[in-house]
């Protein structure tokens, strides 16, 4: 039962809206129904990843600014100053030609080759058997077995859509049972793009990068919502080390506030009536995508997660968050009515003390390796599936609660993360679901139906979210 939802839920494009997840296994199907079945559905398209309605199987700095007229630092509410990031150094390390733009992922390529001008000559180098070394001058490492089976099935070549269709499956099925080799440490270049970054962008199908569009965005200068901005960036992942020594928050900020003006720019969407620009929790969520890829692909990769993954969790209003927290605490009660009634008894519901989780989809706990492997896990079978492992991290330290006449001491910070324990507790939680809460579950990071569902119990109707569900 387990398998099928998982294997089935990741097909589907969820990131799109329900026509669009319906549209995974026939114009009438739920991902519920498509679990059911067990069977394929189509493959991510080229604009869109794969917020999956399945259940799992087994540094650039910144020089001032010289291209552009000066302008005068923001004043933020915190009374810092904050001078406006050029793009300088930046152009200067990804160019501004047309050639630093990533070729399409195709059926004939299951991962681009040689992406990029800049990163061509190694990849010339390793085909004519010359020793090969990365844009950042370190030496090629030889790949371990692990690495190695990851390279193959991101280079292999896919005729048809069935071969594509199931080198994801394997894709998604080996990044469960042996997850992803560490990247090697040291420097990095800016247009190195590590295994995990180059999986992460497969899963969300990024296909191909623009330098050229992504410099005439931070050109544009601060956008109005510049100042919350730079309110939230300085202190994203500020106590881990790893995260501060490679990412530099000037990158953070350029980036989302280039993902503003690209908001603006882009034509209303037909499907929804989705309103894309800053909101709080944004900052935490690019930071990962800026850890694990250069800043060019971040940008795009990023973008898509939260357009086509997660639209409802970005909305003004947060549509997404809110009901993943009232679908957070069914999930508990069906899951384990003896916690979910203890911690009722103490007022404590998910919106007290999971909405940081929801909101980051668990970016916000330590340690940022178990959150990589951790998000490996989500973007490879849906958004959907971090509620559950947000219930599998109660259930990890149930015992405490239970005894605890103040559980809320041990909630307020979240213990560290033990991602392979996490999953593990997930998977196991799937199958316990009923069909109808599983559905909800999948299709609330971007079905504005399920909110109206799962909400209506809100304001002035009696019946909460579970009665809704018929629980």
């Amino acid at each position: 039962m387990s398998a099928g939802r998982l294997s089935a839920a990741t097909a589907a494009p969820a990131a799109t809206a329900a026509p669009a997840a319906a549209a995974a296994t026939g114009p009438h199907a739920t991902a519920s129904q498509a679990a059911r079945n067990n069977t394929a559905a189509a493959p991510p398209s080229p604009a869109r990843g794969t917020a999956s309605s399945a259940k799992p199987t087994a540094a650039v700095s910144q020089p001032p600014a010289t291209t552009t007229p000066a302008i005068p630092p923001t004043h933020l509410s915190s009374g810092r100053k904050s001078h406006w990031n050029s793009s300088t150094s930046l152009k200067r390390s990804i160019g501004t030609k047309p050639s630093t733009i990533r070729p399409a992922l195709s059926h004939s390529s299951f991962l681009p080759p040689a992406a990029t001008a800049a990163a061509g000559s190694s990849a010339a180098a390793a085909a004519a058997g010359s020793p090969a070394k990365l844009p950042s001058g370190r030496p090629k490492a030889t790949p371990s077995p692990l690495t190695a089976r990851y390279e193959s099935l991101l280079t292999s070549r896919c005729s048809t859509d069935s071969e594509l269709r199931e080198k994801l499956r394997t894709l998604r099925k080996l990044v469960l049972a042996e997850g992803l080799p560490p990247d090697p440490a040291g420097p990095r270049g800016p247009l190195e793009c590590p295994l995990r970054g180059r999986v992460w962008k497969v899963l969300l199908g990024i296909y191909r990068v623009s330098a050229t569009e992504y410099l005439g965005l931070i050109e544009r200068g601060p956008c109005a919502n510049y100042e919350k901005i730079k309110n939230d960036t300085f202190r994203t992942l500020a106590t881990d080390k790893k995260f501060l020594a490679t990412v530099d928050e000037s990158m953070l900020s350029r980036l989302l506030n280039a993902f503003v003006w690209k908001m603006e720019d882009a034509p209303p969407s037909r499907l929804l009536n989705l309103t894309f620009t800053y909101v709080q929790g944004m900052n935490v969520l690019a930071a990962p995508f800026l850890y694990v890829m250069p800043e060019l692909d971040a940008f795009y990769t990023f973008t898509a997660f939260v357009q086509h993954a997660c639209p409802l969790y970005v909305q003004p209003a947060l549509e997404g968050v809110h009901c993943g927290l009232r679908l957070l605490d069914r999930c508990l009660q069906v899951c384990d009515p003896v916690l979910f009634r203890h911690l009722k008894s103490k007022r404590l519901t998910a919106t007290v003390y999971a909405f940081p989780s929801v909101m980051t989809f668990s970016a916000c706990t330590p340690p940022l390796p178990h959150l990589l492997r951790l998000w490996d896990f989500l973007l490879c079978y849906g958004l959907h599936l971090n509620i559950l492992c947000i219930v599998a991290q109660l259930l990890l330290i149930r015992a405490q609660l239970l005894a605890s006449a103040s559980p809320m001491k041990l909630l307020r910070t979240f213990p560290d993360l033990d991602a392979r324990l996490v999953i593990k507790e997930t998977l196991g939680l799937v199958s316990r679901l009923p069909e109808d809460l599983y559905d909800m579950l999948v299709r609330h990071p971007f079905d504005a139906a399920v909110y109206d569902i799962v909400m209506q119990g809100d304001e002035g109707d009696p019946r909460d979210a579970g009665e809704a569900l018929g629980l």
